[in-house]
């Protein structure tokens, strides 16, 4: 396992090799693709915070968050989610966790744990509609209190399992995250080797169970490069009845096999890598899931033996060093979804520009 310096100093290599937007020497760099909003249920609902009794048998909600920033982040800082109600009236406001970090550190923040007392009088029956949000980064230190990310979360409902009593009349809520399934990440990773960075991509589904049947394979001229990936669950967002069918599920695909060298480094001896550079040229990417293509994307690697860069992440100031890979949903795995979601509600209602699905 490698050090917490050890991975830093490769994230701030891999900065400068592969010319990606370096955060902010003077504070953090937000990641935006980190958003992810879900809802948390209760089983009774407060008409109002002062009502003396509640509403039984009455399910409600209130919105959960969390994100992810690199570093540097300056001791007296705290990071605050603001939820307002569709009309934009003040709804919550929610002082997250707020530690230092140090330059390069990659750093998760969450809204705070759910109040059972405090946060269920709060909660809405709202089965519909368009919630705005405001993240804000504050600092008492330093004088400062700015909004560095606003954004709005589509909330819908679906009756869950009818057949199960305590289900039966009642309605799901959930945030919509259909937007996500045709937007990919691409990159090297640094903090695997200080010499040859693996390449890596991330992509979303709907409907995956909790022991997911996917693979990810590479081809070059109709040929297999590599091996299949391995791949890992990075973040999740799904309902209180967790059901498939709402479930959406974000997959990283890593081939270890396929490097790219370090300018300046020579190639590691020991390893049975294939080099990225002695093969530039466009890729295809397949995913199968329960044995049929669900997924394909194309990129393209350059004679340096680094991704081609559509520059879309850096257009829309996305942060880190994830390039952004469109990706073509195929066949009906996914259950019913919206292929236009993207077109509007990409990134919270901030709709990637240059970018267009498969």
């Amino acid at each position: 396992m490698k050090s917490l310096f050890a991975k830093i100093i490769g994230l701030c290599a891999v900065v400068a090799i592969l010319g990606a937007p370096a955060h902010a020497a003077d504070g953090p760099t937000f990641l935006k693709r980190t958003v992810n909003i879900k809802m948390w249920r209760f089983l009774r609902h407060w008409a109002t915070p002062t009502a003396k009794t509640p509403q039984y048998n009455t399910w409600c909600w209130v919105p959960q968050m969390d994100f992810q920033v690199i570093g540097p982040v300056a001791g007296g800082s705290q990071w605050i989610v603001e939820f307002d109600k569709p009309d934009g009236k003040p709804w919550l406001v929610r002082n997250c966790r707020s530690d230092e970090a140090t330059d390069g550190e990659i750093v998760t923040i969450k809204t705070p744990p759910i109040d059972d007392v405090k946060d269920e009088k709060k909660a809405t029956t709202a089965k519909m509609g368009s919630f705005p949000f405001h993240i804000r980064l504050k600092n008492e230190l330093e004088g400062t209190n700015k909004v560095v990310f606003s954004g709005k979360y589509i909330v819908k409902t679906y009756a869950p399992n009818q057949s199960i009593p305590e289900y039966k009349g009642k309605s799901e809520f959930y945030a919509d995250a259909d937007w996500h399934l045709p937007i990919g990440f691409i990159w090297l990773d640094p903090t695997d080797n200080d010499d040859a960075f693996p390449l890596k991509v991330s992509m979303w589904f709907r409907g995956l169970g909790s022991s997911p049947s996917v693979q990810a394979l590479i081809f070059k001229d109709g040929q297999q490069v590599g091996d299949v990936a391995g791949h890992s669950e990075d973040a999740e967002l799904a309902t209180g009845v967790d059901d498939n069918a709402h479930r959406w599920k974000l997959i990283t695909f890593t081939w270890s096999q396929l490097r790219s060298l370090v300018a300046g480094k020579e190639k590691p001896s020991g390893y049975n890598w294939t080099y990225l550079s002695d093969a530039p040229g466009v890729y295809q990417i397949k995913v199968l899931r329960d044995n049929k293509i669900a997924r394909t994307a194309s990129f393209t690697i350059g004679t340096d033996g680094k991704v081609v860069d559509n520059g879309i992440a850096k257009a829309n100031n996305l942060g880190g060093i994830r390039m952004v890979l469109p990706v073509k949903v195929v066949g009906t795995a996914d259950g019913a979804w919206n292929p236009l979601a993207w077109k509007t509600g990409a990134f919270y209602g901030n709709p990637l520009k240059g970018f267009t699905a498969p």
